[in-house]
């Protein structure tokens, strides 16, 4: 062979098949590769699993014994509670003459009438008109009761006397089935004590200790009662005198005319 057909190799003739620096280059690729699937596949929510957890949170949190959720209740979409809550007339109509052949069947406003009524009726007979009003709103009944006949001033402690007026009012709220909220609210007279270092804190005790009398002597059911307390932030009266200063120490039980 010729010298002209030989091929020289030299030093700077690159070598044959791939570069070197391209096995190191697709390893690190792959490592990267593998790395992103593996935070997309922890990143990726098992929704069954999210739900139980969830759900033990808020039974944590809430003191919910043997893990409820409270009423079960997940929420619902907006357009769901619509049509859900929309008037059926035919269903009106039947329901109010139900009403008329059963008394059995009371609509909410025919009920929240008759415990009106015998509220009203019961004022009388303890002779409670001065400490007892009745306020009928739009979307709720009130018992307004003056803390005079319940505590003592500055304690929580229900009085021997409001016992019993309590205990004659639950007797009569045996037969709603509605929300009831009771609500605590003092004057504005700061108080600073071990118990209650401000209104709040006494307020709210004092509505407390009603629902606890509520559930634990007349038995109602707890899952329709709310306490909350005020503190002296929602007034009926200017705190200017004595007077009006009782009228605000007060506890409202406010009934809800709406199940």
């Amino acid at each position: 062979m010729s010298k002209k057909g030989r091929r020289t190799i030299s030093d700077d003739d690159p070598p044959e098949g791939a570069a070197e620096w391209l096995t190191t280059y697709s390893d690190m690729v792959t490592l990267l590769l593998t790395f992103f699937v593996l935070l997309f596949s922890m990143a990726t929510v098992d929704k069954q699993k999210f739900q139980e957890v969830a759900y033990s949170l808020k039974s944590a949190f809430m003191n919910i014994s043997r893990g409820e959720i409270f009423y079960n209740n997940n929420g619902e979409d907006i357009i769901s509670i619509l049509d859900d809550n929309m008037p059926d007339i035919s269903e009106e109509q039947n329901s109010t003459n139900n009403n008329e052949n059963n008394k059995a069947g009371l609509g909410d406003s025919d009920q929240i009438s008759e415990f009106k009524e015998q509220v009203e009726r019961l004022i009388l007979e303890m002779d409670l008109g001065e400490y007892v009003q009745i306020i009928d709103n739009k979307t709720s009944l009130i018992l307004r009761i003056n803390s005079v006949i319940l505590f003592d001033l500055g304690k929580a402690d229900i009085k021997e006397s409001g016992k019993e007026t309590i205990r004659k009012i639950a007797e009569l709220m045996k037969q709603l089935d509605t929300e009831i909220i009771v609500q605590g609210h003092t004057d504005n007279l700061p108080i600073k004590t071990s118990l209650y270092p401000t209104n709040w804190e006494l307020s709210t005790k004092r509505a407390t200790n009603v629902i606890l009398f509520l559930i634990n002597e007349c038995s109602l059911d707890p899952t329709r009662l709310t306490a909350t307390g005020n503190g002296e932030y929602r007034p009926v009266a200017p705190n200017d005198t004595e007077e009006n200063r009782q009228k605000n120490r007060r506890i409202d039980i406010v009934i809800s005319k709406y199940k």
